[in-house]
């Protein structure tokens, strides 16, 4: 064997030869996909309500945007050449350095491609917060785990997967970069858009089924995963001898407000009244009252489908099973795997965990500790769509929550959870009546905060209902009604025409017509419709609630997506409280419009982590539940601060069970898990928020920036 001698030369060289190699292998898996160094690029950039311009920065060149404010998805697509498109099947991320070089706060999406099932592509997204003058990296995971089956294996009816590449990203030809939901202007840099990340492939012959006879995920080991009966009892035991010995903080009223703050009128009722520039809710007694709520504390929220693939479970209950009683049968599914087969039949994990821990009683007993933990964990409120059962004991101030149904439609519209109602049919206001009346559980309760009505409209951009009106038959009340108002603007069709830039022939062609207008041409009066669409849905729903539940707050729609102010000050004129879901990492910034200064509902938050068993970790994503935790913690702590803002609801008391809910959200989301084990790692960081939140709203100062009217 010969030996080689090498000198301290001969040793710098190898030594540089093998950082230089480690180096290749680091990156040899990944894949240039825009760097804009190259001219010839410039005609695979497509802006959308947007400019751009290629720059040249310290080191390199990059891809400069400056948005407009018409489109959702204000931005650019970079697409791929001609008759070719990239392959990232075998990579598990999309990335790209991004920064604000503007003036306004904003958020930068990417979207991977253009999957014509809008729920794959929201997948192969993700977006980032920044500030004027920041720079992040935006990540878009392609797959559910940095790990995939190979082959792919198809699991149906759930969101998160794993193991599971999110869509068919084997022929991608276009990303979309934007600025998410922007009302003003901005600007932001791109650079560097790669491929990256090789994945572990894993043999899925012995996946299934991947479900155990708890409802937990078979294939992974966690803190508090249950094996056997005996360990549910047990944890029962221990928490109820806690909750005992620890029943809350000492500074709450009988209904949650703060006894250690100024007692203002008491009503007997919950009200609103800004003090020292902030806006509080009063509870009946008169204390100080700040909302935090746990939505969907309802054992009844979380059953998922069996139908077509049994074959998931370890265990389901045969009919002569004591726990087939929580089996059964659905007719409901918004969208996903069950919305055409239905009805279809479900089983309920949780409950049947419930009955194992607690017995025949288990319903009851699950109301009681409801309550109990609620506040344990600092927290004041039953949220939305929650037990009745519970919330009639009178033991948590809760809110109510009304659907309007059975309403005549805007066939033109379109919106995640449906078509927009049509609200100058007469049938609307009839509508909303009996639906106010079947639904007023909570009226003239002392302990009802108020209702929700509606959920997560989808209002569109600015003058979006009115092109959906324009779109739909000439026997929807909504356009005659437009039309009307057109014929008093412009007395003739040709003054419409001129304006407009069309070119009907007459009002009743205009009635019959179902192509869209020119909308930018048309604006004006697009816009001026939209607003009174939203301003006499807001207006009947409030005279018709305020006839049922005079002595309750009208809490609005829960504000979600796109919002802008021609609506949102529409509904200021009707709201005693305005609610917004806002799935954000801080709600410290957010502003209604100027001269709106109303008290604010944070009607849904969360942040989700796949260290206990989740397969999903919900829309805003921890790394464990600590920082779940944490999270929270930051989150409603920058509310505490909001001048307007009077309260948060966590969405949900429950994780979701992991092969999904009735449209396949599969998230950790819960205070508690599937086998009614709470989070305690998260739960102690929310007690440390809890307990102190009055003093802390109390004490710090009111950003004056961001009260509305100044």
């Amino acid at each position: 064997m010969k030996v080689f001698n090498l000198n301290s030369i001969d040793k710098a060289l190898l030594f540089l030869m093998l950082i230089i190699s480690f180096s290749c292998k680091k990156e040899d898996h990944k894949l240039v996909l825009f760097d804009f160094e190259e001219t010839n690029q410039q005609q695979f950039i497509k802006p959308q309500d947007a400019t751009f311009d290629v720059l040249n920065s310290e080191n390199n060149k990059i891809l400069q945007v400056n948005n407009g404010t018409t489109l959702r998805e204000a931005g650019v697509k970079l697409v791929s050449a001609k008759d070719t498109s990239w392959d990232l099947s075998k990579y598990y991320q999309v990335k790209a350095d991004v920064s604000n070089v503007g003036n306004e706060k904003m958020q930068v999406e990417l979207f991977v491609g253009n999957d014509p099932d809008g729920l794959l592509r929201w997948y192969c997204s993700d977006y980032i917060d920044l500030q004027p003058g920041e720079k992040k990296t935006l990540t878009v995971n392609l797959a559910w785990t940095p790990w995939i089956f190979n082959p792919q294996i198809e699991v149906k009816g759930l969101r998160g997967i794993p193991g599971k590449i999110k869509a068919d990203l084997t022929k991608v030809t276009e990303l979309t970069f934007c600025a998410r939901y922007n009302t003003k202007p901005t600007n932001f840099t791109i650079d560097n858009v790669r491929a990256v990340g090789k994945y572990e492939e894993k043999d899925p012959k012995d996946f299934f089924p991947f479900v155990d006879k708890y409802g937990q995920y078979k294939h992974n080991e966690w803190k508090n995963k249950i094996y056997l009966d005996k360990e549910i009892k047990d944890k029962a035991t221990n928490e109820m001898v806690a909750l005992a010995n620890n029943t809350g903080p000492n500074d709450r009223s009988k209904f949650g407000g703060w006894i250690a703050g100024p007692k203002l009128k008491a009503t007997g009722f919950f009200r609103t009244e800004k003090v020292d520039g902030k806006w509080w809710m009063v509870d009946p007694e008169g204390y100080l009252f700040w909302t935090a709520g746990l939505n969907c504390v309802d054992s009844g929220s979380v059953f998922t489908g069996t139908s077509y693939r049994e074959n998931y479970f370890e265990y389901l209950p045969k009919k002569d099973d004591v726990l087939h009683q929580f089996s059964g049968e659905v007719d409901f599914a918004t969208h996903g795997f069950y919305k055409d087969k239905r009805p279809y039949k479900t089983y309920n994990f949780y409950q049947a965990n419930l009955y194992r821990k607690y017995g025949d009683d288990w319903l009851k007993t699950f109301q009681d500790m409801a309550h109990k933990r609620i506040k344990n964990w600092g927290m004041n409120t039953i949220g939305f769509m929650s037990d009745f059962g519970a919330t009639r004991q009178h033991k948590t101030p809760y809110v109510g929550s009304i659907w309007i149904n059975n309403t005549p439609k805007i066939e033109g519209s379109n919106g995640f959870w449906g078509k927009f109602h049509d609200v100058f049919d007469p049938n609307f206001r009839e509508a909303v009546k009996q639906s106010v009346v079947s639904q007023k559980e909570g009226a003239n309760d002392p302990w009802c905060l108020g209702y929700f009505v509606d959920n997560e409209l989808s209002w569109g951009q600015l003058g979006s209902l009115s092109v959906g009106v324009l779109q739909s038959p000439g026997t929807q009340f909504a356009k005659i009604k437009f039309i009307n108002d057109l014929k008093a603007t412009y007395k003739n069709i040709d003054a419409l025409n001129l304006i407009w830039k069309s070119d009907y022939e007459s009002w009743d062609e205009l009635l019959t017509s179902t192509k869209k207008p020119n909308e930018k041409a048309a604006k004006k009066d697009l816009v001026a419709f939209y607003q009174k669409i939203a301003d006499t849905y807001f207006r009947i729903i409030n005279e018709e609630l305020k006839k049922v539940a005079p002595n309750q707050n009208y809490l609005g729609c829960r504000f979600a997506w796109a919002n802008n102010d021609v609506v949102l000050t529409a509904a200021s004129k009707y709201l005693d409280i305005m609610s917004f879901n806002k799935y954000e990492y801080s709600v410290a910034d957010m502003k209604l419009p100027l001269n709106v200064d109303k008290p604010i509902m944070i009607g849904e938050f969360h942040f989700g982590a796949l260290d206990r068993g989740s397969l999903h970790v919900g829309i805003k994503k921890a790394k464990d539940q600590t920082e779940r935790g944490e999270m929270f913690k930051s989150y409603i702590q920058g509310a505490l601060k909001h001048p307007n803002i009077v309260g948060a609801h966590w969405f949900q008391y429950l994780d979701e069970p992991n092969t999904g809910r009735f449209d396949g959200e599969n998230y950790n989301v819960g205070f508690v898990d599937i086998a009614d084990n709470p989070h305690e790692d998260f739960i102690e960081k929310v007690q440390e928020t809890t307990y102190t939140m009055y003093n802390y709203r109390y004490n710090n100062k009111p950003q004056r920036n961001l009260i509305a009217n100044k």
